[in-house]
């Protein structure tokens, strides 16, 4: 009698905890897309920016064509981007680009006379920091996916269940300096 009853509680109990690993997993999973629309999300509220952002400082910029052309391929690549890898890789682009262009502008007689480019330019960099936060929430979550998925047994739960790791966003040198307080 003890037998049998063990022969059939054992492996409801393995059939149960794999349920709740799977379920586990699945949850993470559903976490890292999340964080990952709001990534998108706040990246197409910033693009929306770029455009009135060149407007407005292409007088001070003029004879730094280069930079701003940088600036317009790269949000091009980064709305024309598909896969994730495609859409982490063209955003950092973006950021990088921005950046420079900032140094530019800010060099530029006159930018600090505009108001209305400082004002867009204050809109793009809070931007920027809100992308940042969303990027860093999203590669915590990531990263804690992708911690479960190699331990064991969520492991073998996460074979079965094909299941597989997450990409993370790779950080431009002035996002973290900057996210860390750092001014460049």
């Amino acid at each position: 009698m003890r037998a049998s009853v063990l022969i059939v509680l054992v492996p409801i109990g393995f059939a149960t905890y794999g349920g709740y690993i799977y379920y586990r997993l699945a949850w993470l999973h559903l976490q890292s897309r999340q964080a990952l629309q709001h990534v998108d999300d706040e990246l197409s509220k910033h693009h929306e920016y770029i455009p009135h952002l060149l407007l407005a400082l292409c007088d001070h910029v003029r004879h730094e064509v280069w930079a701003i052309e940088n600036v317009i391929q790269a949000r091009y690549r980064s709305l024309a981007a598909v896969t994730c890898e495609e859409r982490m890789m063209a955003a950092t682009h973006l950021s990088e680009a921005l950046h420079h262009f900032f140094r530019v502008s800010e060099n530029c007689s006159g930018f600090h006379a505009d108001e209305e480019a400082v004002l867009i330019h204050m809109q793009v960099m809070l931007g920027e920091q809100k992308i940042a936060i969303a990027r860093e929430y999203y590669n915590h979550v990531a990263q804690h996916y992708n911690e479960q998925i190699e331990r064991f047994p969520h492991s073998i739960v996460a074979q079965l269940g094909g299941m597989r790791r997450l990409a993370s966003f790779e950080f431009p040198e002035h996002a973290s300096r900057e996210l860390a307080g750092i001014e460049s």
